[in-house]
């Protein structure tokens, strides 16, 4: 008797990709350029998805005068250095694209007034 005559064969099955979506909403965040080289930036570009602020000199956040610097974290962070089509590309389009596949889309610009949103 042939000794691998007893061993079962099995079907080897390709393996399935996981069902990969796009995350339905990205949040980015744009640091504008200062006005004039007096101001003063209370935004710091830590990494291409995190940006920390801090309060400017003199400001007090908390009741005991310490200063307390946050970091959040973006889809992607746009420096003061990107250009009008490099935000296009990474933002708008993949919406754009998706429009013209019959997809719904949505860009959504937020900021006090004077942050830059009509520049975007």
């Amino acid at each position: 008797m042939n000794r691998h005559a007893k061993c079962k064969t099995r079907k080897l099955h390709p393996k399935r990709l996981p069902n990969v979506q796009k995350d339905p909403v990205g949040v980015y965040l744009r640091v504008r350029p200062l006005s004039t080289e007096d101001e003063e930036c209370c935004i710091e570009v830590i990494s291409s998805t995190t940006a920390q602020l801090h309060p400017p000199e003199g400001f007090k956040v908390n009741r005991n005068g310490e200063y307390k610097e946050m970091q959040y974290s973006f889809k992607k962070v746009f420096g003061v250095s990107v250009s009008q089509m490099e935000l296009f590309e990474h933002v708008a389009k993949p919406l754009v694209d998706d429009l013209i596949h019959g997809k719904n889309g949505l860009l959504f610009t937020y900021g006090v007034t004077g942050s830059g949103k009509t520049f975007t």
